[in-house]
């Protein structure tokens, strides 16, 4: 290997780590198959559940992992997305996923019931909390609707 050979394996590996460093990789080359095995409805699923702007929830990463442990699956704290996709992974009957959205569910129920309290405490914030828990509720209603459309 000669110096020009390593100056360009250099380049590229600088490259490569700034686009890790960042965050993004604006070609798309650096993008992982991690999803080859990922369903899309998983993937739907995620962008539907997750955010809090359209769930009503914030799931953090601690409330991810109290729900697989409830399952008895232990994964390691990461990023939340990382988290749901090896939390889903697991899944291989309707069984499995049904007991899955029972934790989602669980989990949401928990949290509404927080927003009843804090709206009954501080009355002024009654209007925001009825908010996310409509939200909840569409939400909830479009995780039985998954669930009748890929596993019934």
């Amino acid at each position: 290997m000669d110096v020009n050979d390593l100056n360009e394996l250099r380049s590229e590996l600088e490259a490569l780590q700034n686009n890790v460093m960042q965050g993004s990789c604006d070609t798309g080359e650096c993008e992982s198959d991690d999803r080859e095995d990922y369903p899309d409805y998983l993937i739907a699923m995620y962008k539907e559940v997750m955010p809090p702007v359209k769930s009503g929830i914030y799931f953090s990463r601690w409330d991810l992992k109290a729900m697989g442990a409830e399952l008895d699956e232990h994964f390691a704290l990461d990023v939340r997305e990382r988290m749901f996709q090896n939390f889903m992974r697991w899944i291989a009957t309707p069984d499995d996923m049904k007991l899955v959205m029972d934790q989602f569910i669980k989990n949401m129920d928990m949290k509404c019931d927080l927003y009843r309290e804090y709206a009954e405490r501080f009355p002024s914030t009654k209007p925001i909390f009825d908010t996310k828990i409509e939200k909840v509720e569409s939400t909830k209603k479009y995780l039985d609707k998954v669930f009748v459309e890929f596993f019934t």
